[in-house]
């Protein structure tokens, strides 16, 4: 059937446990929280960045550092792209 004999006991015992919903909602990771900023600087920054587009990461960090908002340059870029 094309799935390795691992595979197939471990789908059996999913569905012998949860049935086929099992399968159907079976999550692989847990989100890292950790890394995460607070939802007012990521509403800051996603704001900045629908304002100002063609900004980068630099100019983005320094912009919003003169504001009173932290982030480090990937984090300024990764809180923009979560916009898109």
């Amino acid at each position: 059937m094309g799935v390795s004999r691992d595979t197939f006991y471990r789908y059996k015992e999913l569905v012998e446990t949860d049935g086929l919903e099992g399968l159907i909602n079976h999550k692989r990771r847990v989100p890292n929280l950790k890394n995460r900023v607070d939802d007012d600087t990521e509403q800051t920054v996603i704001g900045y960045a629908v304002d100002f587009p063609a900004h980068g990461q630099h100019p983005t960090r320094n912009e919003l550092s003169k504001r009173g908002v932290f982030v480090s340059d990937s984090g300024a870029s990764i809180c923009a792209a979560a916009q898109a």
